[in-house]
């Protein structure tokens, strides 16, 4: 399999590996990128687009990254903090009246982005429920809490989405979507898409899903009212390569983008250059403060939250960096950004594995381009 793109000589052994990856049957399309100050030093792609590969990779191929798009999401809220439009310490219900009731008057901003509202699943399992923002934020609005706020994480899986978005569109009056297009992604040149736009949909790879007997065999004795309550819901992954899908905004689950693009937009994020740095030295560490860690109720593993972000624990996920941060998603893709080394990175991929946190070739990749700039190789 040929592997596409451009990589500094010192991570040559990345692209080997990728290769690899790729001969080995583990891939059916993917991309690789890790930049630093909004420029490439690794961006390779190879494979195909479809199931039956008969259409090729490109570099701007998109893919449906899943749970990777709320760490895009908890940026743009953090770009509305430092504009000072979002506090994380006030109270959901001073932007959302209606939300504070039944038990959420005193849950805030932060308390929800890192999972600990205790609303972590829908009644409906109506999909096109869950392409209308209004109809699953006055649902969640009424909700009472499976536990109490502010005690435990209990991963919100798809209504962290909704939860944000209409955070977002009580301050701006935009969708989420919109307002990350415009403030962020446009001036910046991120190619990424929270709704994608009908004129992008020749460019989307084909989600290939993971077999129904590996669903099954990943089952685990799990069986708490909050994990029941988030699994509840139609099978997405039945809908995940529709136009409908593609066109919503759920800014939890179904964001378009490309390795480049995400690993871009990181970079961005933890630059020393001040004329590129998208976000404030302060800012980064409010959004990355630890705001809960232990043993996540839905997920069942122990975990370390930010404001919406996943932090890197036991250096497993995003590399030898304690202070890395960002999210993964469902089947395997990543994103994140590692302020140490000014490093934005992101793994995309259409064949997918039955994981929520960790992929072991989104681990491979990112631990041998670390071993790379260490000189290990």
């Amino acid at each position: 399999m040929d592997i596409n793109g451009t990589y500094e000589e010192k991570f040559s052994p990345v692209k080997e590996l990728f290769q690899r990856l790729h001969d080995s049957g583990r891939e059916v399309g993917s991309s690789f990128s890790v930049y630093q100050d909004g420029k490439p030093l690794i961006d390779i792609w190879s494979g195909y687009s479809d199931k039956e590969k008969n259409i090729v990779w490109n570099r701007d191929t998109l893919a449906n990254v899943w749970s990777t798009t709320k760490g895009i999401t908890a940026l743009t809220l953090a770009h509305l903090h430092q504009q000072g439009h979002l506090d994380y310490e006030e109270k959901v219900s001073t932007y959302w009246p209606e939300f504070g009731c039944n038990g959420k008057e005193d849950v805030t901003v932060g308390m929800l982005l890192s999972h600990q509202a205790g609303i972590c699943g829908s009644n409906t399992n109506n999909v096109e429920d869950y392409y209308d923002q209004a109809v699953m934020a006055s649902e969640l609005a009424q909700m009472k809490p499976l536990w109490e706020p502010g005690t435990v994480s209990g991963y919100h899986s798809l209504t962290y989405g909704w939860l944000s978005s209409e955070l977002v569109i009580r301050i701006t009056g935009k969708t989420l979507g919109t307002y990350f297009k415009e403030e962020i992604a446009a001036p910046n040149e991120i190619d990424f898409h929270i709704g994608l736009p009908e004129s992008e949909e020749n460019r989307v790879a084909e989600m290939v899903p993971f077999p129904r007997e590996e669903n099954k065999a990943k089952e685990t004795n799990e069986s708490n009212e909050a994990k029941q309550f988030s699994d509840q819901g139609p099978n997405l992954l039945k809908h995940q390569n529709t136009r409908e899908w593609r066109n919503a905004e759920i800014a939890s689950a179904n964001g378009q983008g490309c390795a480049s693009g995400i690993a871009k937009l990181y970079s961005l994020i933890v630059t020393e250059d001040p004329n590129l740095k998208l976000l404030s030295n302060s800012t980064i560490e409010t959004m990355s403060a630890e705001r809960i860690a232990g043993r996540d109720l839905v997920l069942g593993v122990v975990t370390r939250w930010g404001a919406g972000f996943v932090m890197n624990m036991h250096k497993i996920i995003y590399g030898p960096e304690e202070k890395s941060f960002g999210h993964s998603g469902w089947g395997g893709s990543c994103g994140f950004g590692d302020p140490v080394n000014n490093l934005g990175i992101s793994y995309v991929m259409n064949k997918m594995a039955n994981n929520l946190a960790a992929d072991g070739r989104s681990i491979e990749l990112i631990n041998k381009t670390y071993e790379c700039l260490r000189g290990e190789n």
